[in-house]
């Protein structure tokens, strides 16, 4: 079923994990999608991957002009944005001692203003799609905080209340909803040091005992972006392996 034909998408973070993931699922349906990230040939390579309905953008989202250029580009190449993914973000690991206000700063603006332009700058293509929704990545995080990750929990805290603010700003006219994914097997976790090992380990966190993998996640946002959920606004919703629930 391409239950995704002819429509565009734009994925931040898409060159690996989730963001990948979900672009998978939106070029198997049928749509085209433009992945960004900061390390363009991350996201060059895994756009030559998904092949003719895959394309690629460098785009910091610490930097407001590089989030309006790669809107004005994506502007000149297509008359409309149907769905757009928040999916990039970091996430260091630092309580109050060791953050800094560099460090508080770059994460709310890659983790929150990024979102915040990002939609902001795609509004008149959004507007032009006859269905246009917004999918952010939270995490669970943003509301069961862990010690150690202040910023980070904080940050997402904040995208979701951007979500849901946003979810009434725009309606009818554009569906705005959000994941909150827990532990995810994905680089993130390589990059902070640690071993295959202790990735799977953390599965004991989850009533469900594994770690979710990028797929999980992705066909959760899949189902967000598409008609099926076109009664869903607003939502925050958990993909968690049933953390939450204790």
């Amino acid at each position: 079923m391409n239950r995704f034909e002819g429509r565009n998408y734009l994925i931040t973070g898409g060159g690996t994990g989730i963001g990948l993931a979900v672009a998978h699922k939106l070029i198997e349906g049928g749509g085209k999608v433009c992945l960004v990230g900061r390390r363009v040939e991350i996201v060059e390579k895994a756009a030559e991957d998904l092949g003719a309905g895959g394309r690629a953008l460098r785009c910091d989202l610490a930097d407001p002009a590089s989030i309006r250029s790669v809107m004005e580009e994506l502007g000149r190449e297509w008359d409309r944005l149907d769905g757009l993914v928040n999916n990039a973000g970091v996430a260091p690991m630092a309580g109050i001692e060791e953050s800094d206000e560099s460090l508080w700063d770059e994460t709310f603006a890659i983790n929150v203003r990024g979102p915040f332009l990002l939609i902001k700058y795609a509004l008149p293509m959004l507007r032009t799609a006859a269905k246009p929704c917004v999918v952010q990545v939270s995490s669970t995080l943003a509301e069961r905080a862990i010690p150690g990750m202040l910023a980070y929990n904080a940050s997402k805290a904040a995208l979701n209340q951007l979500t849901r603010s946003l979810a009434l700003e725009l309606a009818p006219g554009i569906r705005v909803n959000a994941v909150m994914p827990a532990v995810v097997e994905t680089p993130i976790h390589e990059g902070r040091g640690m071993s295959p090992e202790q990735i799977r380990g953390m599965g004991r966190m989850h009533p469900l005992r594994r770690i979710g993998q990028p797929e999980d996640v992705a066909a959760l946002v899949a189902f967000l972006l598409s008609d099926e959920a076109s009664w869903m606004t607003g939502a925050v919703l958990p993909i968690d392996g049933g953390l939450m629930a204790g």
